[in-house]
């Protein structure tokens, strides 16, 4: 069962720790996507960012976000969100300012104002919409169940009936499992440390989780833990990038759009998912 769409009422992320792999662990920690859980419901106002049409563009990020938002040996962002909006910056003859925080500080810059927007893997869903104009979308992210390497019994969610899913209280793929389980044959054991999860898919003390499939193999030869995909993705989470909903963040949010699209177009999204990934996401039916 896959669900493809603008996620409603969805946002996913989950921590793994000792891998720098997520965009909910701040510089220096580690963390693997499963699911992060929908804004507050608040309004958007803009109290310090530039936004200007000369001025540099304020972009939070976290900078330990593997292949989206990395730290390099030299102290240095890369990435492909980086590659992006270095692209963006050229094109508009704006200057990026980068603003690192980890993912909750990073949305709460955004909320209060204090950046023009967020890049690092952010999912487009019902709930944020009400709150933020986004860009048009830009990747798609698929998320798989995870279980033990020696578990062959499950190989979808109809096979975890009866079974307990390991998951981060709040994070969005509660929301996917609910509505694939409408009657609650699956046990949800909530996790307030998602960096415990994957190591307890392995102990056998949750039967699966839920993981970005662009991480799982990583997650795996980093932290050697003995977990392995299975079945078709589940869900695919849609990303862009928010502004917020006023004159200056609407006419920005347009001029990026255009650039979006040459760079579709001329094929710098395709050759730098390639760079970071190893293909490009938007090409997966």
């Amino acid at each position: 069962m896959l669900l493809k769409r603008s996620l409603s009422g969805l946002l996913l992320t989950a921590v793994v720790g000792g891998l720098g792999l997520t965009a909910c662990s701040g510089s220096g920690s580690s963390a693997v996507p499963t699911a992060s859980a929908a804004p507050a419901e608040t309004s958007a106002v803009v109290e310090s960012a530039a936004v200007g049409s000369d001025g540099p563009i304020k972009v939070a990020t976290t900078g330990s976000h593997a292949f989206f938002s990395q730290t390099n040996d030299k102290g240095e962002l890369e990435g492909f969100e980086i590659d992006v909006w270095t692209e963006i910056g050229k094109r508009l003859d704006r200057e990026i300012d980068w603003v690192e925080a980890d993912f909750p500080g990073m949305m709460g810059l955004l909320e209060s104002g204090k950046v023009d927007t967020a890049a690092d893997q952010i999912g487009i869903n019902a709930e944020r919409e009400k709150v933020y104009n986004f860009s048009d979308v830009y990747f798609y992210v698929p998320y798989r169940l995870i279980v033990a390497e020696d578990d062959d019994t499950i190989h979808s969610v109809e096979d975890l009936y009866g079974k307990k899913i390991g998951l981060t209280a709040g994070e969005i793929a509660n929301d996917y499992i609910a509505e694939m389980d409408p009657e609650g044959k699956i046990e949800v054991v909530d996790y307030e440390d998602s960096s415990v999860v994957p190591g307890d898919v392995v102990s056998g003390r949750v039967d699966a989780s839920v993981m970005s499939a662009l991480h799982i193999d990583t997650v795996k030869k980093e932290s050697g833990l003995a977990i392995k995909a299975v079945g078709e993705p589940i869900y695919t989470e849609e990303e862009g990038y928010p502004f917020h909903k006023t004159p200056e963040g609407e006419a920005l949010r347009d001029d990026v759009n255009e650039v979006l699209s040459q760079l579709r177009e001329e094929g710098f999204l395709h050759e730098t998912a390639v760079k970071w990934f190893g293909f490009d996401p938007m090409e997966v039916d």
